[in-house]
């Protein structure tokens, strides 16, 4: 797996930031996006979409998640493609979020 593209991982607003797995293909493109999703200055965050089941990724995701003393209220999948949810469950059990999905 590749690192990475700086111009995408780590993109975003105040409110949203991007984390870029590492898993680039055809279907990701450059790799798929999770993203971060809080209030400035809140201590709760929505996880969307955690990504792969790469310990890695998860982790990273956990680490900009749970910066600032912050804390992930909910994890919530946009839809069921492996690239997307597969991380889940293993996300749900480092962050002890409840896991919800879209219709």
């Amino acid at each position: 797996m590749t690192d990475a593209p700086a111009g995408i991982d780590g993109s975003g607003t105040a409110r949203a930031r991007c984390v870029l797995a590492p898993n680039p293909s055809p279907m990701t493109l450059d790799g798929t996006n999770t993203w971060v999703i809080a209030e400035p200055g809140s201590t709760a965050v929505l996880v969307v979409d955690p990504g792969p089941s790469g310990e890695g990724h998860l982790r990273r995701v956990l680490s900009v998640a749970s910066a600032g003393d912050r804390r992930v209220a909910q994890i919530v999948l946009t839809h069921g493609h492996p690239d997307h949810a597969a991380g889940a469950a293993r996300f749900a059990e480092l962050s002890g979020a409840p896991v919800g999905a879209l219709d």
